[in-house]
């Protein structure tokens, strides 16, 4: 048998090196501009202090209410807030400007308002559309104090009402960059006549209780608002007695927990004079 040349085996030796190292170099580059095409993981939002936008001058603003009952008493469209904002706006005879309300709030709590955002909302006889499609220069955030989430207890509930804010000023910064959000802190139940008129039966230490989670709820918002720089009208205080208790002249006596005519008017002035002495909507 002839035998082979051995620089024939050494040629094929090195002839299958080449495509073993070729082979490796080829997968290592595409290993590495498959990796550099890698689309990097977005950093989560993360809500820790508010920056207020700046609004353009208009001859029409539009104003938007979430809240509880107790805002829900202003009227769909603001009743007299609305014509009080109005008179404050028309000061200037030459260049007067038009305030225009929607007052989404009803009695539902905190949770509740992803509907309020995502639905249609029928108060009355008016029916607005979701909030988050709706075009909007200022939002009102009241507490929602006085539809406490019992069923987690109080610090549970605190905790899920922080949550539920937190969520809430993540969602209007990013649908609604230029739009003003303020928080506001209504007016303060009394101890002693807490719904006496609707639940008779309650005892003075039970109506202390229930006053107290109000209470609770009204100042966590109040607390949220100032650790993280939010507006805020704070009619709570305001409405407070030399002794630190619900004011009555504000609580209708029919139920002895929603706000009076009194009451209303008080919470509309408070509200319009807030927004027009700091210029949230400029005049």
């Amino acid at each position: 048998m002839k035998k082979r040349n051995p620089s024939v085996y050494v040629l094929i030796a090195f002839f299958l090196l080449i495509l073993v190292l070729f082979y490796a170099l080829s997968h290592k580059y595409l290993f590495v501009q498959k990796a550099s095409v890698t689309t990097p993981t977005p950093t989560p939002f993360i809500f820790k202090s508010y920056t207020a936008p700046t609004i353009e001058k208009k001859q029409v603003y539009k104003i938007v209410m979430i809240g509880d009952s107790m805002t829900a008493a202003l009227g769909p469209h603001g009743g007299g807030l609305s014509d009080y904002m109005n008179l404050l706006y028309k000061k200037n005879i030459k260049d007067p400007q038009r305030i225009i309300i929607d007052n989404y709030a009803k009695s539902s709590n905190i949770l509740a308002v992803s509907d309020e955002l995502t639905k249609k909302t029928t108060i009355s006889e008016y029916t607005f559309g979701p909030l988050l499609s709706e075009d909007f220069d200022l939002i009102l955030v009241e507490s929602y104090g006085y539809n406490p989430l019992s069923q987690f207890g109080i610090q549970g509930g605190l905790i899920q009402q922080n949550l539920a804010l937190d969520k809430l000023m993540k969602l209007l910064i990013t649908t609604h960059p230029h739009a003003a959000i303020v928080f506001v802190a209504t007016i303060a139940p009394n101890i002693e006549n807490y719904a006496k008129q609707t639940q008779p039966n309650e005892s003075a230490e039970d109506r202390a209780k229930l006053v107290e989670e109000r209470i609770s709820y009204i100042k966590n918002h109040i607390q949220f608002a100032v650790s993280h720089n939010i507006p805020l009208i704070n009619i709570y205080q305001k409405s407070l007695t030399e002794n630190g208790d619900g004011n009555m002249i504000y609580i209708n006596p029919i139920d002895d927990i929603h706000p009076s005519f009194v009451g209303v008017d008080f919470i509309g002035h408070e509200i319009g004079n807030f927004i027009y002495d700091n210029k949230i909507l400029p005049q």
